[in-house]
C-alpha cells in the first residue's frame, strides 16, 4: 500500500501542476475578456455620443493594461480637435497620475496636459507643466517653445530671458530669434524711461542672440540719431539692409536725414543706387530720382522713371511719376491732380504690410504678427501695389 502511495505521488503532483496552469490561463483569459468588454463598451459609448461614460470606461481599462496608452492619447487628441478641452484634460490628467507608466509615456502625458492648459488660457499651470519637462531629451526643446509663447502672451519678457542658457544650448535659430525680440521689448521699455545705457546693453544682448535682428539695429539707430551720433546710426541702417533688405524701405528717409546731417549726401545716393540696382524697389527708385533730377535735370529724371516703370511697374512709382508731371508748367494740372488723388486714395486703403509667414495684412507695422505671433515677419508689401 505504501509503495502504491509513492507511485501515485508524482501523478498527483503532475495533475496539480496541470490544473494550476489551467486555472492561471482561465484567470488571464477572464481578465482579458473583461478588459475587452470594458473597452468595447467604452468605444460604443463614444460612438453613440455619450463621451462622459466613454471616458469612464476607457480610463478604467488603463489600470488593467498599459498597451492602451496610445489609444488614450488618440482619444484625447480627438477631443481637443473637437473643442472638448475639458475631456482632453481629464484623459491627460489621468495618464499623468499613472505611476507605473514608462517615463516617455509619462512625459508625453505631461506635455499634452501642458498644451491643454495653454489652450484653456491657464498659463500658470501650463508653465509649471512645461518646466517639469526641461530636462527631458524628447520634450525639452518643444517645452521651451511653449514657455516662450506663454511669456510672449503675458508680456513677461524677463522670465523669458531667464531661459537664455537653455535656449543657447539648444542652438535653435527660431528660439534665439524670439529671445532677441524679448531683449528688444525690454529695450523699448527702457527707452521710454530714457535709460539709454541700459537700452544699448539690452540691444547688444539681442544681437548676440541673433546677429540678424533688424529690430535691434533699428532701435540702436534711433538711439544714435537722437544723440546726434549720425555715423553710428548710418552703419545701423546699412546693417538692416544687409540683414533683411525687405525692411529697408521703412528706414530710407531716416538714413537720408543722417547722411544729410553729416553733409554726405553723395555717399547716401551712391548707397541708394546700389540698393535700387539690387532690389528694384520703388522707395529706393524715388530717392535716387531726386539725385538724377538735381544733376541732370527734370527731363532725364522723367526718362529714367518711365524706363523703370516699364521694367517693373508699381502704383507707388506711377504716383510719383504723376507728381513729376504736375511740376511741369505745360501740363493739365487739374486732371493730373485728380489722377494723383485717386491713386493716393487707392494706396491708402491698401494694406502696406504683409506677414511672410501666415499672410496677414496690415496698414500698421508690428514687430510680432498679430495673427501667427512670429517675430519680424511683417514686412512692406512687394509687387504692383507695394515695393
Amino acid at each position: 500500500m505504501l509503495e502504491l502511495l509513492f507511485l501515485l505521488l508524482p501523478v498527483a503532483m503532475g495533475y496539480g501542476w496541470f490544473m494550476g496552469r489551467n486555472s492561471v490561463k482561465q484567470r488571464d483569459h477572464s481578465a482579458k475578456q473583461d478588459l475587452s468588454i470594458k473597452y468595447s463598451t467604452g468605444i460604443n459609448y463614444l460612438l453613440s455620443n455619450q463621451q462622459d461614460k466613454a471616458i469612464e470606461y476607457l480610463l478604467e481599462t488603463l489600470t488593467v493594461e498599459d498597451d492602451t496608452v496610445e489609444a488614450h492619447f488618440a482619444m484625447a487628441n480627438l477631443f481637443r480637435k473637437r473643442g472638448e478641452l475639458d475631456r482632453a484634460l481629464k484623459v491627460h490628467e489621468h495618464l499623468v497620475r499613472q505611476k507605473h507608466l514608462p517615463t516617455k509615456a509619462k512625459q508625453q502625458a505631461a506635455f499634452e496636459l501642458g498644451k491643454d492648459f495653454l489652450t484653456a488660457g491657464l498659463y500658470d499651470r501650463a508653465e509649471s507643466m512645461f518646466h517639469t519637462l526641461m530636462k527631458s531629451k524628447v520634450f525639452a526643446q518643444r517645452s521651451l517653445t511653449y514657455l516662450l509663447q506663454i511669456y510672449q502672451s503675458t508680456k513677461d519678457w524677463q522670465h523669458g530671458i531667464e531661459l537664455k542658457k537653455a535656449i543657447v544650448k539648444s542652438k535653435d535659430k527660431k528660439l534665439l530669434h524670439t529671445l532677441a525680440n524679448f531683449y528688444c521689448e525690454l529695450a523699448t521699455i527702457a527707452l521710454e524711461k530714457d535709460q539709454f545705457i541700459e537700452v544699448l546693453e539690452l540691444l547688444e544682448s539681442a544681437l548676440r542672440c541673433d546677429p540678424n535682428s533688424c529690430r535691434a539695429n533699428w532701435l540702436m539707430a534711433e538711439i544714435y540719431e537722437n544723440h546726434q551720433q549720425y555715423n553710428e546710426a548710418c552703419q545701423c541702417y546699412k546693417d538692416i539692409y544687409t540683414q533683411d533688405n525687405e525692411f529697408f524701405p521703412d528706414v530710407i528717409d531716416k538714413m537720408a536725414n543722417c547722411y544729410h546731417q553729416l553733409d554726405a549726401d553723395d555717399e547716401f545716393y551712391c548707397f541708394i543706387k546700389k540698393v535700387y540696382d539690387e532690389t528694384g524697389g520703388s522707395s529706393a527708385l524715388i530717392k535716387y530720382l531726386s539725385l538724377i533730377e538735381h544733376k541732370h535735370g527734370h527731363v532725364k529724371a522723367q526718362e529714367f522713371m518711365l524706363s523703370a516703370l516699364k521694367r517693373r511697374p508699381t502704383i507707388q512709382g506711377f504716383k510719383h511719376f504723376i507728381k513729376m508731371q504736375m511740376n511741369q508748367p505745360e501740363q493739365d494740372h487739374e486732371n493730373l491732380a485728380m489722377i494723383k488723388e485717386l491713386v493716393s486714395a487707392y494706396l491708402n486703403i491698401k494694406q502696406r504690410y504683409n506677414c511672410r509667414n501666415c499672410g496677414f495684412n496690415s496698414s500698421t507695422h508690428y514687430w510680432s504678427c498679430p495673427s501667427c505671433h512670429d517675430w519680424e515677419t511683417l514686412k512692406p508689401v512687394r509687387g504692383l501695389e507695394g515695393e
